[in-house]
């Protein structure tokens, strides 16, 4: 993938991160973390949800972020994953920009270890720093008009 095709990435051999305007590819990220060496591989998708604090009726989402920094942002969440949590073999992390309708998926985390209690704490460590660290924010669109998420958090730095 790359810039030119509407995607943003990082690639090596233990990390995969990218943002995209499409609609995210789920066997793509678990294919990448499939590896002979990891026992477990953990999937995380986050969706679009049709209500909110305070708000029902939810139609749609759309993300914004600062495109120039995302991909290092997110390649932190990444390392630290794959670093913090004994036996993790790859991780891949993808996000969602511009609109999002309910029930799409705007965040993707697959994470590959040799046994399936570090990959599920990975997996929630990774989603968990994400919404903490990586400046991405939330605009909800319902019934009664759209306005920024009641649930963003102030960015902390990794």
């Amino acid at each position: 993938m790359s810039e030119n095709s509407g995607v943003r990435d990082f690639k090596d051999g233990r990390h995969w991160v990218y943002v995209t305007r499409d609609q995210l590819d789920f066997n793509a990220a678990v294919r990448f973390v499939e590896d002979p060496r990891a026992g477990a591989v953990v999937f995380f998708s986050g969706n679009v949800r049709n209500h909110s604090d305070g708000r029902d009726g939810v139609t749609s989402l759309s993300y914004e972020t600062y495109e120039e920094v995302i991909i290092n942002e997110l390649s932190k969440v990444a390392f630290s994953t794959s670093f913090d949590f004994d036996g993790i073999v790859k991780v891949a992390i993808g996000h969602r920009l511009g609109p999002c309708e309910v029930g799409e998926s705007t965040v993707v985390i697959a994470v590959s270890s040799e046994h399936r209690e570090a990959a599920f704490l990975a997996g929630k460590f990774a989603i968990d720093t994400l919404k903490r660290s990586v400046p991405i924010w939330k605009k909800e669109t319902w019934s009664e008009g759209s306005d920024w998420s009641k649930n963003s958090s102030v960015i902390e730095q990794l």
